[in-house]
């Protein structure tokens, strides 16, 4: 069943007293909470005694729990209402705003039915409705005030995600983002998200001039929830904790206005300013999807990592086949299929995965709505593979020969002489810390590779990288694992310095 809530009640003392100190409330203010739950905020908010707070939650169950809640106290309205789409709030927000502070933890991910997400895209163009917190600050932007104060407890994917890219104009544009902390999902009692952190955003209502002048406090390197409470009254940091302040013009003018956080001022430069990316030299491109994994893909042998529900391949079934229309004359036929990380770096071992690939099977690939050929003009062709879901190390692999998986980005230089340094480059550290500057989110997907800085070496360095990366897939060949590792150091090495990232 699809959740079409993903409502995460803020259960956590530290998150709800921050939030709150952060928003200055006073008794002239009108307040909104736009996704109520169980009024854990407005709990937080009555002691500062605000003129009034609107309540609203789609939930039926969680407005029947704040109206008995706060039966007693007049200065609280409470409202069933779909805040994305409610008319009173499409008023607030076509006079510019009715808010002195709003207040929120909104859902996360939750499910839109196909006839509301079409409203959202309607109402909310060219933003990505399938994600309901983003349409939430959106939405809580417009109802804002100028001057107006906004604190949300969101997922950080906003700020770095190419869906989110119109959002973050918004946000640059029009607000005057205070301070940004980011932390483990984990301090969140009751979630825990595998792709991002989560964090809090408290921002100011402003006009485009005052916005993009304005300069932003992010904060990250939480090691509990209870060292939120330093942040109020600026008290000393301990040395764990990471401040970071970026001009909001800068981020603007970052590609896609993504904010860039790094750990030294040399990396943030290289990201934001290189002349020259990955996608530049190479197309770097996801691959291939049958449709129904199980029943066209197998496993070499039990041996293979996540194979338990896959069949075993039958290695008389393998056929040496480079053609898209399929192997001929055979009723059942596999072809190398590239579909998970490998244990090694700079090449595979073997072949673990194959595919099923005759002509037949071919036919209902391109007949079944769920199979896609993404990008079929590179299967079987040289090039470089990299997982899609990060790790802590990359390992990138030579490929050829072979079909890739949609969970694979698949590098392929468009100068055939580049690409040894490119598998250099793309198992190297300084590849690894880069893409993790450009999307600290789990996701590795080819629109973020594409845009790694691409420096090349002089003739020399760049022929010395290709002649030791050769040497090293010589030896995991003949599986001298044990020798290659000091190579790949010296390799990693000449990248710090062509980076000059020490």
């Amino acid at each position: 069943m699809k959740d079409t809530l993903c409502s995460y009640y803020t259960n956590s003392s530290d998150i709800t007293r921050y939030m709150v100190r952060r928003l200055n409330i006073d008794n002239k203010d009108i307040v909104l909470e736009p996704s109520a739950g169980e009024g854990v905020f407005i709990d937080g908010m009555l002691n500062r005694k605000p003129a009034h707070i609107d309540a609203l939650d789609i939930d039926k169950n969680a407005i029947s729990i704040l109206k008995d809640k706060y039966r007693s106290r007049d200065f609280i309205t409470i409202k069933k209402t779909d805040t994305l789409l409610d008319s009173t709030l499409d008023h607030y927000a076509a006079i510019g705003g009715y808010y002195d502070k709003i207040i929120g933890n909104p859902p996360y991910g939750a499910w839109q039915e196909y006839e509301k997400r079409d409203l959202l895209k309607k109402k909310y163009t060219g933003q990505y409705v399938r994600e309901t917190y983003s349409l939430f600050l959106l939405r809580c932007i417009s109802l804002l005030k100028i001057g107006g104060r906004l604190s949300f407890i969101i997922p950080d994917t906003y700020m770095f995600l190419n869906l989110h890219s119109k959002l973050r104009n918004l946000l640059l544009s029009s607000t005057k983002i205070n301070e940004i902390i980011i932390f483990p999902s984990k301090f969140f009692p009751g979630v825990s998200f595998g792709y991002s952190n989560l964090s809090i955003i408290t921002l100011e209502k402003a006009d485009r001039t005052s916005s993009l002048n304005n300069t932003v406090k992010i904060v990250k390197g939480f090691q509990s929830s209870s060292e939120f409470e330093l942040l109020i009254g600026n008290k000393e940091l301990p040395d764990h904790l990471n401040e970071f302040y970026l001009n909001q013009k800068d981020i603007y003018d970052n590609a896609q206005h993504r904010f860039i956080i790094a750990d030294n001022q040399v990396k943030e430069s290289i990201v934001s300013t290189s002349s020259m990316r990955l996608g530049d030299v190479a197309d770097v491109v996801t691959g291939f999807y049958t449709g129904d994994n199980k029943r066209f893909i197998r496993a070499l042998d039990d041996s293979v990592k996540n194979s338990k529900q896959y069949k075993k391949i039958d290695p008389s079934l393998i056929y040496p086949c480079t053609s898209l229309s399929g192997i001929e004359n055979v009723n059942e036929g596999y072809v190398p299929y590239i579909k998970s990380a490998s244990s090694t770096r700079y090449c595979r071992p073997n072949n673990e995965w194959f595919v099923r690939w005759d002509k037949d099977t071919i036919l209902h690939y391109n007949n079944d709505k769920k199979a896609r050929f993404q990008n079929s003009k590179f299967y079987f062709k040289t090039g470089i593979t990299v997982p899609m879901v990060k790790s802590s190390t990359i390992r990138a692999c030579l490929m050829s020969g072979c079909v890739f998986d949609q969970s694979i980005v698949g590098i392929f230089p468009k100068n055939e002489a580049k690409l040894y340094y490119l598998l250099a480059l793309m198992n190297s550290n300084v590849a690894n810390e880069l893409i993790h500057t450009i999307n600290p989110t789990a996701n590795n997907s080819a629109n973020y590779i594409k845009q790694i800085p691409y420096i090349e070496p002089g003739e020399d360095l760049f022929n010395e990288i290709t002649s030791k990366t050769k040497k090293i897939i010589d030896l995991i060949n003949t599986g001298s694992y044990n020798k290659c590792e000091k190579i790949h150091q010296e390799i990693d090495d000449h990248f710090r310095n062509i980076y000059a990232i020490n």
